[in-house]
């Protein structure tokens, strides 16, 4: 049911559709690595997954969002450039630590279990660190928060610089950035993620954020439609890129940044219109969307390894592998994020404010 909202003169504070977008986002990703998993683990009869590429796109909501949010943040309340960088990291460490640990402990005991199709051997130190190194991260999917990490520190340097001007500087800098990585393509990791397209993204999401918070652009919600549309075409082989041709470094940008731009867009112009009754499943699903994240792959080897060893995958169809996995994942990523991570964050943060003696 749609509401029309009255005029807000103060701006935009609060988009609920961020959440359904990010419990969307994980959703895309965690059906991504439940195709790998039906081909590993599943029946050798229909595969209901295969060939799901779109769902890596769902990285690219995340990157768009967390631009958007951190514009959001500094527009709400005056928080200080280290509170700011604090916070931050206090929400993206402590979880990913006991996954990091999980999957560490799992290594010592079973290395051949850990990112078993991913060649090297993992970087400890660095996956711990979420800086990039030349091996694999312990964690499979931690390489984007190494990008989320990059993104804040720039974000706090330049918030620190100029709270009016952080805008421009940030996709000012960001552009800047990856022309260098297009023009000179650097062989060392830490300078490919430095210069990588997908600041871009981040880019997106915090000019999305300096336009919307005090206007509503016209029809934007039209670019919901347009974004699932080009997600469509593109799982069925026609990418966006055979209408803008451009260099391999830049397909992702276009195939997948351009329509999780449309996607925030018009979510959040929704939102900023109408009072919208989302969900509360989904709601729920994009709170524990970190959790989900870094959890499901955790979830699906393990309960994929069982599963195939009860000769489970003998007698029953992808399907009920695929469902039973997906309400396996949400589930526990529903309860860990209940009993885990909140507790966890709420612990941390008032360390981080108790005065130092």
């Amino acid at each position: 049911m749609l509401k029309v909202k009255p005029i807000d003169t103060k701006g935009f504070s609060y988009s609920p559709g961020l959440q359904l977008l990010r419990g969307l986002a994980a959703l895309m990703i965690v059906f991504l690595h439940l195709g790998v998993a039906e081909a590993r683990y599943g029946s050798s009869g229909w595969q209901y997954l295969e060939g799901f590429r779109v769902g890596a796109a769902g990285v690219d909501i995340f990157f768009v969002i967390s631009g958007f949010v951190m514009m959001l943040v500094i527009n709400n309340k005056m928080i200080s450039p280290v509170l700011f960088l604090k916070n931050r990291l206090s929400r993206i460490y402590p979880n990913y630590w006991i996954y990091f640990l999980i999957v560490v402990l799992v290594w010592l005991i079973r290395p051949g279990w850990v990112n078993s199709s991913l060649s090297g051997t993992p970087d400890f130190l660095s996956s711990f660190l979420l800086f990039p190194s030349s091996g694999p991260p312990v964690v499979s999917v931690a390489w984007t928060l190494e990008f989320e990490v990059f993104f804040y520190l720039v974000f706090t340097l330049f918030l620190w610089v100029s709270r009016k001007y952080l805008a421009p500087l940030l996709i000012s800098a960001f552009t800047v950035l990856v022309l260098l990585g297009v023009i000179y393509q650097p062989e060392s990791l830490l300078l490919e993620r430095l210069t990588h397209p997908l600041l871009l993204e981040f880019s997106a999401g915090v000019f999305l954020g300096r336009v919307l918070m005090s206007r509503q652009i016209p029809g934007a919600w039209l670019t919901i439609p347009v974004a699932v549309l080009i997600f469509t075409f593109y799982q069925i082989g026609a990418e966006l890129t055979q209408i803008i041709p451009v260099g391999i470094h830049l397909e992702r940008l276009v195939n997948f940044g351009i329509p999780a731009f449309l996607l925030v867009l018009g979510i959040v112009s929704l939102d900023m219109k109408y009072e919208i009754a989302y969900p509360d499943l989904f709601i729920k699903v994009g709170d524990a969307s970190y959790t989900l994240y870094l959890s499901h792959i955790l979830i699906i080897s393990a309960s994929g390894k069982l599963y195939q060893a009860m000769g489970l995958n003998e007698i029953l169809s992808n399907f009920v592998f695929i469902m039973g996995m997906l309400a396996l994942c949400v589930l526990s990523a529903l309860l860990a994020y209940q009993y885990i991570e909140l507790p966890l964050l709420t612990c941390v943060r008032k360390g981080l404010k108790k005065p130092s003696k």
